[in-house]
């Protein structure tokens, strides 16, 4: 097998975690190769809202001006109980077509200097002692090797290319989401100026989501999150059950256009496993687990997480600190920042299971400030759900 190329820095994967990465390392003027097994653009399924944190690492890689011009900015995130009560919280929320997402990005971070291998399928790593020297891949014109001082995983859910890279994860995925796109009518359009979340009742501790994206185009889908000890079910039952059940998903269903098939896509979620790497390899996005239970969300903390990647491997370059330490640090900085981010949504997940519990919270929402304030928090990434998911906190919910 020849050596196809050398890098400083190889990503496996060029989605928002490692294009985030790839454009911050070839700004610090390393030499960067992005790999991918897909061309682009490309589909991804996603549901394509951005919230505060997606947003901020927008800002800090230059793209809200794009964003702002080709994005559906929404005011407003209506999360529904499954009472049919919903619960209203401001914000600063967009839709952006996934698709187109991360051909931005992509262009950005070549822009940036970095290069991108399309159709490239990553097999094993390269191995120098105990150290990740780069990886092995095939591709359509035949196989080859690419050697790298570091290798940043991010190649998303998928458990054969972790296990292959020597990865502690779980193989079976915790979570489930699958999506279509309509074209909604005007008339029908006109009634969602927001993201709307619903835990309709036959989906719990699974939701439904609708969010209305560019040029009347409604991104409409469902999750499921698993807690160890419930089997993911079927993503086609789960949305027969939406659509059936939620007046407003009906309505979409039976007035709009469908301009895409219904696609399913397994997700890991709340750091699930010791997945963040090791000697030489660190892993980032969904290859470390770093969407959020509960909610699916997922784009911002891939982002940031190859952000931070991405600054540490820079500063070790610069300080001659050895490769096979980053790993460690960049873990640990990682949970130092966000693990209570990641503690407050499996809160949020295990509410999710008691329909009894998220009326309830519904109802002190709008009732009472605390609970909505409490909530309006965790959206805004600023609150921790302990404060009100504890028994002093609903408690206090009753009075407050």
């Amino acid at each position: 097998m020849a050596v196809a190329s050398t890098c400083d820095v190889l990503i496996v994967g060029a989605g928002p975690a490692g294009t985030a990465a790839a454009w911050s390392l070839a700004r610090a003027g390393l030499h960067v190769v992005m790999a991918d097994q897909q061309s682009f653009p490309r589909d991804k399924v996603c549901g394509d809202a951005l919230i505060p944190d997606a947003l901020g690492a927008i800002d800090t890689m230059g793209l809200r001006p794009i964003i702002d011009a080709e994005a559906f900015r929404l005011p407003e995130l209506r999360v529904y109980a499954p009472s049919g009560t919903y619960i209203a919280l401001a914000g600063d929320f967009c839709c952006f077509p996934r698709a187109r997402f991360d051909e931005l990005l992509v262009r950005t971070a070549c822009e940036s200097g970095a290069t991108l291998l399309e159709r490239m399928t990553a097999v094993a790593p390269l191995v120098h002692g105990d150290r990740v020297i780069g990886a092995r891949f095939t591709s359509p014109s035949g196989n080859a090797e690419i050697r790298a001082s570091m290798t940043l995983l991010a190649t998303g859910a998928n458990a054969t290319t972790m296990t292959a890279f020597g990865l502690d994860a779980p193989l079976k995925p915790n979570a489930v989401a699958g999506r279509a796109y309509f074209d909604v009518p005007d008339r029908l359009a006109s009634r969602f100026q927001h993201l709307c979340i619903a835990y309709e009742r036959s989906l719990c501790p699974g939701y439904g989501w609708i969010f209305p994206g560019p040029n009347r185009r409604f991104n409409m889908g469902v999750g499921f999150f698993s807690n160890g000890r419930r089997h993911l079910p079927s993503l086609r039952d789960l949305w027969t059950r939406f659509t059936s059940n939620f007046e407003p998903a009906t309505a979409i269903l039976r007035e709009s256009t469908q301009v895409a098939e219904f696609r399913g896509a397994p997700l890991r979620t709340g750091l699930a496993g010791k997945t963040f790497g090791r000697p030489g390899l660190l892993a980032v996005g969904e290859s470390a687990a770093t969407t959020y239970a509960a909610t699916g969300e997922g784009i911002g903390k891939a982002m940031e997480s190859g952000l931070l990647a991405a600054r540490m491997v820079s500063d070790a370059v610069s300080s001659g600190r050895p490769p096979s330490e980053i790993h460690t640090a960049y873990e640990a900085e990682f949970r130092r920042r966000h693990g209570a981010r990641y503690r407050a949504y499996a809160i949020g997940q295990a509410c999710s299971s008691h329909p009894w519990l998220v009326n309830y919270l519904a109802w002190r929402a709008n009732s009472g400030r605390f609970v909505q304030s409490e909530l309006q928090g965790l959206v805004s990434e600023r609150g921790d759900a302990r404060r009100l998911l504890s028994l002093r906190g609903l408690i206090t919910s009753l009075f407050a």
